[in-house]
């Protein structure tokens, strides 16, 4: 068998049986990469579908969450007029509580306070010693889950590495059947991809899914879970409803609106307009409004800032019609967001900044392949419309941290990446690497699957 024809599916085989080695290896370690998460960043997360609906209790019933509830502003339990099956029984109705811990409902005093009363689920991630129960203040048991934490990080940690110990039987391997297995690594990716959304749709609808989907995609790597929570609060639905108020409402709910009107002069009659339409809708809404803290404005490019982001999703939230009218194809929507512009977002990179003698334009082409990868071509697989010949002729943009980072390890010349990063394919099958096994591995290479899985593929082209 030569290398030039190496079927896919044999690629995709030997990856996926490498890959859940690695995958046992991480779980049998117990140890977790997102421990600096909050708990409202994991709460962000299940409210998106990421955990996906159904479940096992922690007395072995089958729990099916039916509705996943609203955000609760108030005191109280964390998501209220929520619904549940339980091994297949008639719905119930009540409240969800989501906590870091097992033991934080009693010490949180959830137990003696009858806010909680009407909670028919206890979210937790982490166990005590000791099995723990959870009860309201009528002695009622209230069902637990533990959540098991591997979802799909939207920040994945980076430093320097060194030269891994698949660059040796790579180099051993000809160009296209590296590219092959890349390959598989990126359809493996777009799987998982469109595995997620289904779960977001199944809980949010396919507008809703997808706009939660779109803003992830524009909050870039270090402003995904604010965008998220912000879709999750404002709500399509709800801004579709609002006409010309919805860019405002967008800007108060992310906090970028105070009191005062901010931004320089030349600034000031946007920044009206957006306060004209907020100050009327503050009160009604403040308890939804983002706290500053979660925003990060360091180390972005201009373009990349969430005022500038932000101003692109009110843009496509005001477009949406337009939008879910397209032909479901990656040429048609990529197109179609090159296009995308606004009177004052075209010549700003955020509220405060001075105007640019020339328009930037709003969501680049890097940016629109990130949303072609990341959102459209998982929606148009679940749909089961999508090209794989016509995904893979998209070409790379710019890379990324990681990306960089895994061509470090696997390759280690530059001549080497540039041949596996030509395309966005490419790229995405390169990321999925790093995160099933690279960043899986904690041995320093040592018991990582990659190089015998290469060595693998060698063998079956003999």
């Amino acid at each position: 068998m030569s290398a030039h024809c190496l079927p896919i599916a044999t690629a995709l085989s030997i990856y996926q049986r490498a890959c859940m080695a690695d995958r046992a290896l991480l779980r049998e370690t117990g140890k977790e990469l997102t421990e600096k998460w909050t708990e409202l960043e994991w709460q962000t997360l299940w409210y998106s579908g990421a955990f996906g609906t159904l479940f096992r209790s922690t007395r072995g019933a089958a729990i099916e969450i039916v509705q996943l509830g609203f955000w609760n502003r108030e005191p109280g339990p964390d998501f209220v007029h929520a619904s549940i099956r339980v091994d297949g029984q008639s719905i119930q109705s009540g409240d969800i509580e989501f906590d870091m811990h097992v033991a934080d409902w009693e010490s949180h005093g959830h137990s003696q306070n009858s806010d909680f009363d009407q909670v028919i689920l206890h979210l937790f991630l982490h166990r005590s010693g000791a099995e723990r129960f959870t009860r309201t203040s009528r002695n009622r048991e209230v069902i637990q889950v533990h959540l098991q934490k591997e979802v799909e990080l939207f920040n994945a940690p980076s430093g320097k590495v060194a030269l891994g110990r698949c660059a040796k039987p790579l180099q051993e391997l000809d160009p296209s059947t590296t590219d092959v297995l890349i390959e598989a690594a990126a359809q493996i990716r777009i799987t998982r991809k469109a595995d997620q959304f289904r779960r977001a749709v199944s809980v949010h609808g396919m507008d809703e899914a997808l706009f939660q989907a779109f803003a992830v995609a524009l909050g870039y790597k270090l402003n995904k879970l604010p965008f998220l929570l912000l879709a999750q609060r404002a709500r399509l639905r709800f801004l579709r409803d609002q006409g010309l108020a919805a860019e405002a409402i967008l800007f108060g709910l992310a906090g970028f609106l105070g009191k005062q009107i901010p931004g320089s002069e030349p600034n000031r009659e946007y920044l009206a307009q957006l306060w004209q339409h907020w100050w009327r809708r503050h009160q009604e809404l403040n308890e939804l409004v983002i706290s500053p803290k979660q925003w990060r404005f360091g180390m972005t490019r201009p373009n990349n800032h969430p005022h500038r982001r932000l101003g692109a999703l009110a843009e496509l939230v005001r477009r949406w019609k337009e939008l879910r009218l397209l032909k479901p194809s990656l040429v048609d929507v990529g197109d179609w967001l090159k296009g995308i512009s606004h009177p004052f977002w075209d010549y700003h990179f955020s509220l405060n900044s001075n105007r640019t003698e020339k328009s930037v334009v709003l969501i680049g082409q890097t940016r629109i392949n990130e949303i072609l990868a990341n959102v459209i071509f998982p929606m148009l697989t679940l749909n089961h419309k999508n090209d794989w010949e016509t995904f893979k002729q998209i070409p790379a943009e710019l890379g990324n941290r990681n990306l960089a980072l895994v061509c470090q390890r696997l390759f280690g010349s530059t001549e080497r990446e540039q041949q596996h990063t030509k395309y966005l394919y490419q790229q995405q099958g390169l990321l999925q690497i790093f995160e099933d096994f690279c960043l899986s591995d904690l041995t320093n290479c040592e018991n990582c699957k990659f190089p015998s899985m290469a060595q693998e593929l060698k063998k079956t082209l003999r």
